[in-house]
């Protein structure tokens, strides 16, 4: 179980954030297979704090679940 990368928490991870300062964009993702040192983890509790700074665009990369079926049923 790899922990909440915000100081003092000990909360299990569930999405990794990253920054890219020269175009203000966070790449919201899925956990990485192997921490990396210019990703932060977020549990729950501070994702559902976070704001994106004034001016950033937040590009939300989760891939939702897909049933293997629904494309039978869009048309």
């Amino acid at each position: 179980m790899r922990s909440c990368t915000r100081s003092g928490c000990q909360e299990k991870a569930h999405i990794s954030l990253a920054f890219q300062y020269a175009t203000s964009v966070i790449w919201i993702d899925h956990l990485h297979d192997q921490r990396e040192s210019h990703i932060y983890e977020l549990c729950s509790k501070h994702w559902q704090r976070f704001a994106a700074p004034t001016g950033w665009n937040l590009d939300d990369r989760r891939r939702a679940d897909v049933l293997p079926f629904v494309h039978r049923l869009a048309g």
